[in-house]
């Protein structure tokens, strides 16, 4: 009786444990170290001691300690045998990461426990935890690499036979698609078919651009899809206007595939910075300042015009002259 009634004084205190009858209940929160670097993994050790008879109720983590700290796995809990004073120590290991610079914060952890076969709770709290993520450092003076693709695992016979096996019926299906169909052709009149008039491919890079700008992307957040959304309509536009696979290339591919075009040294310099900005935010989550994610839309948008307007002095008079007619 002695022993609950100095626990229920104790309670009062909003403190990290208690002591009673020479026995204390500690939360402890631990790092194995204090910085790390952008992604890099983190080892936080949670700590409970109790004494014997005590049920400690263990928090049910989610995905994150905080918003900035992310928790990538947990170990169980474990628990050690009595001390001499008759306390437990239980344990767990949760490594965790962060991607964001700076000071992050591990918020303090709360722990119940209660007296076995006793309704009353007692709460334990762990101080809170602070650690250093290191930002990315980016030599200026270097040349940009292309990025490497996905390592290619060897593939066994057994993976490509559904697929051989699927080619080979529609193969098959075609053929008799192809046999049906020209069986029919000499039975009927063939009908004209009237093909919608092209758009050429610079008249649509402009209308596309101008409609990403209308939609605000980088002004609600969304600044990944904005650069990808634009250099995937710039690379569109190389590959259609300059036979050009652009899409599939990296960005030093594409400015060494189109240098024989003999474009605007300034055009092709401002695709160039384009291209590499949106690199640094689709993969080293670069943060350009607002007036950067305008210029970018208008740097793509002269390259446009000024690559188009190329193909035109160097193409015959007569042929830019019919050019000139189409796009009126």
């Amino acid at each position: 009786m002695r022993f609950l009634k100095e626990i229920m004084l104790i309670t009062g205190f909003s403190t990290m444990g208690f002591v009673a009858l020479g026995q204390s209940v500690e939360a402890v929160g631990q790092l194995d170290r204090d910085t790390i670097k952008m992604g890099e993994r983190l080892n936080f050790e949670l700590n409970m001691k109790a004494p014997e008879g005590f049920e400690v109720f263990w928090p049910d983590w989610g995905d994150t300690l905080s918003k900035k700290v992310e928790i990538i796995s947990k170990s169980d809990i474990l628990q050690q045998p009595l001390d001499a004073r008759g306390n437990v120590w239980m344990k767990q290991s949760i490594i965790v990461t962060s991607f964001d610079t700076g000071v992050n914060i591990i918020p303090s952890v709360k722990l119940e426990f209660s007296p076995t076969g006793d309704s009353t709770v007692f709460t334990a709290t762990s101080a809170a935890l602070s650690f250093y993520v290191q930002p990315m450092t980016v030599d200026t003076t270097a040349s940009f690499k292309p990025i490497k693709g996905p390592r290619k695992a060897p593939i066994s016979f057994l993976e490509i036979l559904p697929w051989i096996i699927g080619i080979l019926g529609l193969l098959g299906l075609t053929a008799l698609a192809l046999w049906y169909f020209l069986r029919r052709q000499r039975k009927t009149k063939p009908i004209p078919i009237f093909e919608k008039p092209k758009i050429p491919p610079y008249k649509t890079a402009i209308e596309q651009l101008e409609e990403l700008r209308h939609k605000k992307l980088w002004q609600n957040g969304h600044l990944k899809d904005y650069y990808s959304e634009m250099t995937d309509i710039v690379r569109s536009y190389i590959e259609h206007q300059f036979d050009v696979q652009a899409v599939e290339m990296t960005t030093d591919e594409i400015l060494i595939g189109i240098k024989p075009l003999h474009i605007n040294e300034d055009a092709v310099y401002k695709l160039k910075h384009c291209l590499q900005l949106a690199d640094l935010v689709k993969f080293a989550k670069a943060e350009p300042s607002p007036l950067e994610h305008d210029i970018c839309l208008d740097n793509s948008l002269i390259f446009v015009k000024e690559s188009h307007a190329n193909i035109r002095l160097q193409q015959p008079e007569n042929v830019a002259e019919t050019e000139k007619k189409e796009e009126l």
